[in-house]
């Protein structure tokens, strides 16, 4: 039998407070200064945290290592074929069905989001002028703007591949070769 000094934290007994320490425990919050009564531990957890998001969000991200590029900034399909074990014209036949199904996706995902826009304006035209109104915005919106931006993303894949090169979001926006995914 183990005394109490071998007892893990579940295993003792808890002991129960006295009435006094109890009161005295329950109306402690009033013994502490303004700073507690804010929260400023609370707040200062919350802003760390905020803080280390801020940075993983501002450090950029490793390349995909499945995908070897040149010097040049080009997809290397040579190492990246050898690295998936596969040769050059199965990974072709990948990159060119890759690049159908982004295109669907990408066409999929802006007809979503048109299709839910509509239905909110047809919403609003129909709902009486009250402040229960925006309720569908609130509701619609995320939907909305969800789809279009998976959308976007897929519009970005599907030019990636069409040029075979890792590009941002900008180059594709400011390349002359057509927005529109093919």
């Amino acid at each position: 039998m183990r005394g109490q000094e071998g007892q893990s934290e579940e295993e003792r007994p808890r002991r129960r407070r006295g009435v006094f320490r109890r009161l005295i425990g329950g109306i402690g919050w009033l013994l502490s200064g303004p700073a507690d009564w804010a929260g400023v531990k609370s707040i200062g957890r919350g802003a760390a945290t905020i803080r280390g998001f801020a940075k993983l969000a501002r450090s950029s991200d490793p390349r995909d290592a499945r995908y070897r590029t040149r010097e040049a900034g080009g997809f290397d399909l040579q190492a990246t074929a050898f690295l998936q074990g596969v040769t050059v014209a199965q990974l072709e036949a990948r990159l060119e069905a890759r690049c159908r199904q982004t295109a669907w996706a990408a066409y999929a995902s802006w007809a979503l989001g048109c299709a839910f826009t509509l239905i909110l304006l047809r919403t609003l035209l129909s709902l009486p002028w009250t402040p229960l109104r925006l309720l569908p915005v609130v509701c619609f919106v995320p939907f909305c703007l969800l789809f279009f931006l998976v959308g976007f993303y897929q519009a970005l894949l599907n030019f990636q591949l069409r040029t075979g090169r890792p590009a941002t979001w900008r180059e594709y926006l400011r390349s002359g070769e057509g927005f529109w995914p093919r």
